[in-house]
Protein backbone atom coordinates (compact mmCIF):
# COMPACT_ATOMS: atom_id res chain seq x y z
CA UNK A 1 0.00 0.00 0.00
CA UNK A 2 2.93 2.37 0.58
CA UNK A 3 3.39 2.49 -3.22
CA UNK A 4 -0.08 4.08 -3.50
CA UNK A 5 -0.05 6.56 -0.58
CA UNK A 6 2.27 8.16 1.97
CA UNK A 7 5.88 9.28 1.77
CA UNK A 8 7.03 6.17 -0.11
CA UNK A 9 4.49 6.35 -2.94
CA UNK A 10 5.83 5.30 -6.31
CA UNK A 11 3.07 6.35 -8.68
CA UNK A 12 4.18 9.93 -9.29
CA UNK A 13 4.25 10.19 -13.11
CA UNK A 14 0.74 9.87 -14.56
CA UNK A 15 0.55 9.27 -18.32
CA UNK A 16 -1.79 8.34 -21.14
CA UNK A 17 -0.71 5.24 -23.06
CA UNK A 18 -1.76 4.74 -26.65
CA UNK A 19 -3.05 1.17 -26.63
CA UNK A 20 -3.01 0.51 -30.37
CA UNK A 21 -1.63 2.27 -33.42
CA UNK A 22 -4.83 1.41 -35.29
CA UNK A 23 -7.38 2.50 -32.67
CA UNK A 24 -7.82 5.85 -31.02
CA UNK A 25 -7.81 4.23 -27.57
CA UNK A 26 -5.70 5.32 -24.60
CA UNK A 27 -5.36 4.11 -20.99
CA UNK A 28 -4.25 6.09 -17.94
CA UNK A 29 -1.34 4.79 -15.90
CA UNK A 30 1.91 5.62 -14.14
CA UNK A 31 5.55 5.31 -15.22
CA UNK A 32 7.33 3.06 -12.72
CA UNK A 33 10.76 2.63 -14.38
CA UNK A 34 12.48 4.59 -17.13
CA UNK A 35 15.65 2.48 -17.44
CA UNK A 36 14.96 -1.16 -18.27
CA UNK A 37 18.45 -2.02 -19.53
CA UNK A 38 19.00 -4.44 -16.61
CA UNK A 39 16.19 -6.55 -18.14
CA UNK A 40 17.72 -6.42 -21.63
CA UNK A 41 15.04 -4.01 -22.85
CA UNK A 42 16.40 -1.35 -25.22
CA UNK A 43 16.32 2.40 -24.69
CA UNK A 44 13.15 4.20 -25.70
CA UNK A 45 10.84 1.98 -23.65
CA UNK A 46 9.55 2.48 -20.11
CA UNK A 47 7.55 0.43 -17.60
CA UNK A 48 3.99 1.68 -17.09
CA UNK A 49 1.58 0.39 -14.44
CA UNK A 50 -2.06 0.48 -15.58
CA UNK A 51 -4.37 0.19 -12.54
CA UNK A 52 -7.77 -1.46 -12.82
CA UNK A 53 -10.92 0.47 -11.94
CA UNK A 54 -12.75 -0.47 -8.73
CA UNK A 55 -9.78 -2.58 -7.65
CA UNK A 56 -6.22 -2.30 -6.37
CA UNK A 57 -4.80 -4.55 -9.04
CA UNK A 58 -3.41 -3.68 -12.44
CA UNK A 59 -1.02 -4.67 -15.21
CA UNK A 60 2.56 -3.70 -15.99
CA UNK A 61 3.24 -2.88 -19.65
CA UNK A 62 6.50 -2.05 -21.39
CA UNK A 63 5.68 0.91 -23.64
CA UNK A 64 7.58 2.82 -26.32
CA UNK A 65 8.11 6.42 -25.21
CA UNK A 66 6.41 7.76 -28.33
CA UNK A 67 3.16 6.10 -27.19
CA UNK A 68 3.10 8.01 -23.89
CA UNK A 69 1.62 11.44 -23.14
CA UNK A 70 2.47 12.92 -19.72
CA UNK A 71 -0.50 14.24 -17.72
CA UNK A 72 -0.32 17.47 -15.74
CA UNK A 73 -2.86 16.44 -13.08
CA UNK A 74 -1.70 15.55 -9.56
CA UNK A 75 -0.84 11.80 -9.37
CA UNK A 76 -3.20 11.15 -6.43
CA UNK A 77 -6.07 12.71 -8.38
CA UNK A 78 -5.30 10.57 -11.42
CA UNK A 79 -5.21 7.40 -9.29
CA UNK A 80 -8.56 8.38 -7.72
CA UNK A 81 -10.01 8.98 -11.19
CA UNK A 82 -8.81 5.58 -12.49
CA UNK A 83 -9.86 3.55 -9.44
CA UNK A 84 -13.31 5.18 -9.47
CA UNK A 85 -13.69 4.32 -13.19
CA UNK A 86 -13.87 8.03 -14.02
CA UNK A 87 -16.76 8.75 -11.67
CA UNK A 88 -14.79 11.30 -9.61
CA UNK A 89 -13.51 14.60 -10.95
CA UNK A 90 -9.85 15.57 -11.03
CA UNK A 91 -9.08 18.67 -8.98
CA UNK A 92 -5.93 20.78 -9.14
CA UNK A 93 -2.97 20.72 -11.45
CA UNK A 94 0.68 19.84 -10.92
CA UNK A 95 3.29 20.42 -13.58
CA UNK A 96 4.91 17.19 -14.76
CA UNK A 97 8.23 16.77 -16.49
CA UNK A 98 8.03 15.40 -20.05
CA UNK A 99 8.94 11.75 -20.53
CA UNK A 100 12.43 11.44 -21.99
CA UNK A 101 14.24 8.49 -23.50
CA UNK A 102 16.85 6.79 -21.31
CA UNK A 103 20.08 8.66 -21.36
Amino acid sequence: MSAFVGKERRFTEPVLVKVSQDANLEKMGFITQKDLSNLGIPKGKVAVYLPHSYNFSGNLFIVAVENITPLTAHPAEVMKFIVSAGVTSVDGKQAQQPVEENG
